[in-house]
């Protein structure tokens, strides 16, 4: 049973109205009715009738008017509303439909048989269109739900089409890439380091062609500056009923920390496989050494001055001696070496190498030295530092192209490292040597040898002097870092732990917590 209310001014149209609905056999109908708008406003919102039929002409205000003050907060009608007019023409009918009524019915078309199918299908239209919004307020809930959700998500999503253009992506993805949708590019687009884009698309277009899950670990270029940085990207097709991909949802997981520590740790087992290696062969190598100068300097101790085989003899000697300073730079680059650690002057260090090498410099390279003042002491042995010094020097030197020119500059400075800012280095204070050079650069390819024992980029040279600076350096707890580019200069940067007094005196304090005593 359907309850209908009637809101019409004249009476007798009310009971024409009442006798259609009376005699409709194949339908009940509970009749509520009032005279004025303001009767039917009251009505409807206290007895909550199933459909209204609504005169357009009512004495207080028009039907449209009602219809406007039926609307509840939410901006929705009650129920079923049916306009009935004595004159009118399509304008009202589309006014009233536009404003939410569900029909429009001419009151001289009124009829049992019209008037009941008419609020019927009036009622029908109304619950489907109540469903209808329900369904698009759910789905508009749900939707801002997932956005939210994808908001949060710390990883990168995406949407793309088939053919694998970017359709949509979460803030993390604008964040990271610095671009909007309509430059959103293709999978594999210009974001990829140059070195990954092969592979990627190779990937991509198998994935694509198998209807596979695609997944790869590559870098993509940060936009905040420039730097690439490695993503585990992971996407998944999507497809209609026939079975074709019609779009893809992939996610793309930062795991930069995951393959510094990686590669932290496979650069950790290499040296230490090496440097046994190194100390062995040393070793080994200084006890024959040890044969061979004593002999030969015995044998000349033996001859007189005049003697010709006493020039062969200073040959070997001197082979021997350079021959000695070979296993000294591989025992350094194991970590093995004698060493007398002290508090020392960086800066005092610096002066003396670059002294001692500034008259081999040609006229078209300038040396430059800024030091910073009052530098804190570290731990380190003089000589061994020097050495390290006049190594890098040296390497910057012979990375500048004869009769091009150019400049080196050799800095001191400190910082405060804190943690995992230089795996494998500890957190704490630092000085810091810095050598910049204007020469040739590295490919990055390169940069991951250069600290391996004999390796070197030139025709001639042992390839050791690196390899022992950044050995010595380990020993000592500091860290060697590299920065260049082909065509754009070298920078190295050497971290030595700081020490600073403490009481009693005469007692430094490393910025790690070690501690080593001097004599006061």
């Amino acid at each position: 049973m359907f309850r209908i209310a009637i809101i019409e001014d004249d009476k007798l149209d009310r009971e024409i109205y009442k006798r259609c609905l009376e005699h409709a056999a194949a339908f009940q109908f509970t009749i509520a009715e009032a005279g004025s708008a303001a009767e039917g406003i009251e009505l409807a919102r206290n007895w909550k009738p199933d459909c209204i039929l609504l005169d357009f002409n009512l004495p207080d205000m028009d039907g449209l008017e009602v219809m406007l003050q039926l609307r509840s907060l939410d901006e929705r009608l009650p129920c079923a509303i049916v306009m009935l007019t004595a004159c009118g023409g399509t304008e009202l009918a589309v006014n009233a439909m536009k404003r939410g009524a569900m029909d429009y019915l001419p009151k001289g078309q009124v009829s049992a048989e019209v008037l009941a199918q008419t609020i019927l299908n009036a009622i029908e239209r109304f619950h489907i269109s109540r469903h209808v919004e329900e369904q698009k307020a759910s789905l508009e809930s749900t939707v801002q739900q997932c956005q939210s959700l994808l908001g949060a998500i710390p990883q990168m999503v995406w949407m793309a089409n088939a053919e694998g253009r970017v359709e949509y992506a979460n803030g993390r993805w604008f964040e990271y890439t610095g671009r909007g949708m309509e430059e959103g590019g293709m999978v594999g687009s210009d974001l990829l380091h140059p070195e990954d884009r092969e592979r990627t698309l190779s990937a991509w277009a198998q994935a694509a062609e198998t209807g596979s899950e695609f997944e790869i670990e590559h870098r993509l270029r940060r936009a905040s500056d420039g730097a690439f940085r490695w993503h585990l990207v992971r996407a998944i097709p999507f497809r209609d009923s026939s079975g074709r991909i019609t779009r893809w949802l992939g996610t793309c997981t930062e795991i930069e920390s995951h393959k510094q520590a990686e590669a932290v740790k496979l650069q950790k087992e290499k040296l230490q496989s090496i440097g046994r290696l190194a100390a062995g062969i040393a070793h080994e190598f200084n006890n024959l050494l040890v044969v061979v100068l004593g002999g030969a300097s015995h044998a000349m101790e033996s001859l007189p001055p005049s003697h010709e085989a006493r020039e062969l003899l200073k040959d070997v000697v001197q082979a021997g001696e350079r021959a000695a300073e070979l296993t000294r730079k591989l025992l350094a680059y194991a970590g093995k070496g004698n060493m007398y650690m002290e508090p020392t002057d960086l800066n005092e260090v610096v002066r003396d190498a670059c002294n001692s090498l500034r008259n081999s410099f040609p006229n078209s390279i300038q040396l430059k030295i800024v030091a910073e003042r009052d530098l804190p002491p570290v731990a380190t042995d003089y000589g061994q530092m020097r050495q390290a010094v006049v190594d890098l020097l040296t390497n910057a030197l012979e990375a500048i192209r004869e009769g091009t020119g150019g400049t080196i500059l050799v800095r001191t400075t400190r910082t405060e490292l804190k943690e995992g800012a230089v795996p494998p280095v500890r957190p704490g204070n630092y000085v810091v040597l810095e050598v910049l050079d204007t020469g040739c650069g590295m490919s990055e390819e390169t940069q991951k040898k250069i600290f391996d024992p004999f390796f070197s980029t030139k025709f001639t040279g042992r390839g050791l002097g690196l390899a022992a600076v950044d050995g010595y350096i380990r020993s000592s707890g500091g860290g060697v870092q590299v920065e260049s580019e082909p065509g754009r200069g070298t920078r190295f940067r050497i971290l030595l732990p700081a020490m600073q007094y403490v009481d009693p005196p005469g007692v430094f304090t490393m910025a790690n917590g070690r501690a080593r005593e001097q004599e006061g």
